[in-house]
């Protein structure tokens, strides 16, 4: 782990730098349950950074439980965009589910209207849309003290990035309900009944979309459209809320 990863770890409420440390030393032992565990803890003591994830991940990964490892890469993903060791490893992930399907797409007016937004992270976004609204006004308040060329298209360029990066960065806040199948085979009924006819069976390591949900089942969505109901703790969902998979838990680790 990188020197500024540390130190913003620690700065970090409610970490615990021993137990990520500790973590990190099952890890490094080849107790991946034990690390897994002690992520899992540090996670659900409201620490939500991608290195954490990302360790999580390849300690689920060592286990074989590709569905866990798959939702925490793509928790570490949604947080950092950019992170190049996380994008491997999914992709590794990925290929190891018997049928290797892709992410489902985000909405269509997003992949028109936001196209260029994928590698931003969200603190980017936000950051770059408050900076841009703060020089439009700046632009303004100098075009009415003293007008200069140009001043103008300044401001109108200004307005037009905050807008841009401010719909980004509320896309983001708001991302898709995405899960991952946890289970070796997770059944997707016609409704929310075990006796309802099976639709179709999602494989470990399948990422579907969640639009609906009724007590302990959920609907899921594939990428072509197809929809089925399946009980919510065959699923790990990428969250935010961060939750462990049903059936179980800095330097960055290697898979």
């Amino acid at each position: 782990m990188t020197v500024p990863t540390a130190l913003l770890l620690m700065l970090t409420a409610a970490f615990d730098p021993t137990l990520f440390q500790d973590a990190n030393r099952d890890y490094a032992d080849g107790d991946y349950a034990a690390a897994a565990e002690r992520y899992e803890r540090i996670i659900a003591g409201g620490v939500d950074h991608p290195v954490v994830f990302y360790n999580l991940a390849n300690a689920y990964y060592r286990q074989g439980r590709i569905g866990a490892a798959i939702a925490n890469y793509e928790r570490a993903l949604r947080i950092n965009p950019g992170m190049e060791s996380a994008q491997h490893n999914l992709a590794q992930a990925v290929a190891r589910t018997d049928r290797r399907l892709p992410r489902p797409a985000a909405p269509r007016w997003e992949r028109i209207l936001l196209f260029w937004h994928q590698s931003l992270s969200p603190g980017f976004a936000w950051t770059g849309a408050l900076t841009a609204w703060c020089l439009f006004w700046a632009a303004l308040a100098l075009r009415a003290w003293r007008p200069l060329p140009h001043i103008a298209t300044i401001a109108a360029i200004c307005a037009l990035v905050a807008l841009a990066l401010g719909l980004s960065a509320w896309t983001k806040s708001q991302p898709s309900r995405l899960a991952v199948a946890a289970a070796e085979r997770v059944s997707a009924h016609y409704g929310t009944s075990e006796t309802e006819t099976v639709r179709f069976e999602l494989h470990e390591g399948d990422r579907v979309l969640i639009d609906q949900q009724e007590g302990d089942w959920v609907r899921v969505m594939l990428e072509n459209g197809d929809r089925g109901w399946v009980r919510r703790d065959g699923l790990v969902l990428v969250g935010p809320p961060y939750t462990p998979p049903a059936t179980q838990t800095p330097s960055e680790t290697t898979p």
